[in-house]
């Protein structure tokens, strides 16, 4: 089954953001077909709605970024083949949706999006930045061992979010500027050696990874 013309899938898309309530610091949950289910909404206001509607207590309406979700809460609050039941508003509207198979089929789709517009924005400015230990010309690699991936290699295509990135989880390291094709060869060198590359990562070390083939295999230069 595929999600992508469900509303909250193409809001999220747009957003990278949903929203959940929460009591005593415990998530909402609703009875829906003999089911007790997490809800979560992709606007504020929906959630609302819904909790005024069905008069439920809670005490807190909390925004999620998807990736930090995926990254660090995901596996920890869900099973796999869970159910939750999205954008209700009422008794009768809302869908139960597999957690586990939405969210996958969101990262895919936000990953190759974003993978675009770094490609556009690179080739459009000639320039990469990236982050790099004092005095060092080469941009640092991150580890993740605790989700088994390679090396990966944060870079991104606009100078401001690596700053704001570098000012909120690597103070000690410097921001510096690539050409497009030295940034090439790089990717080669990455590939040969089985490592990824972090895509605009956001504040929190969290958002897409792929490998530097799949960046390859984007360049138009």
């Amino acid at each position: 089954m595929s999600y992508k013309q469900n509303s909250f899938f193409q809001e999220i898309l747009v957003n990278e953001v949903f929203y959940v309530a929460t009591k005593s610091k415990e998530l909402i949950r609703h009875e829906v077909l003999g089911k007790n289910v997490v809800c979560a909404w992709s606007e504020k206001s929906k959630a609302e709605t819904f909790l005024k509607k069905l008069n439920i207590d809670y005490s807190n309406i909390k925004k999620i970024d998807i990736d930090r979700f995926v990254t660090y809460e995901m596996d920890n609050l869900f099973e796999e083949g869970e159910e939750v039941l999205i954008d209700a508003t009422g008794t009768t509207d809302g869908e139960l949706v597999n957690i586990v198979e939405i969210t996958n089929e969101l990262m895919s789709d936000l990953d190759n999006i974003r993978l675009k517009e770094f490609v556009n924005d690179v080739a459009k400015e000639d320039a990469v930045f990236g982050l790099s230990n004092q005095k060092e010309k080469h941009f640092i690699l991150i580890s993740d061992d605790e989700h088994q991936r390679p090396q990966i290699m944060p870079v991104w295509s606009i100078k401001s979010r690596a700053e704001k990135v570098r000012n909120e989880d690597f103070e000690e390291c410097e921001i510096i500027e690539i050409e497009g094709e030295v940034f090439a060869e790089w990717l080669d060198n990455l590939r040969d050696d089985d490592k990824a590359v972090a895509i605009d990562l956001k504040s929190g070390v969290v958002g897409t990874v792929v490998s530097a083939q799949k960046v390859i295999d984007q360049l138009t230069f």
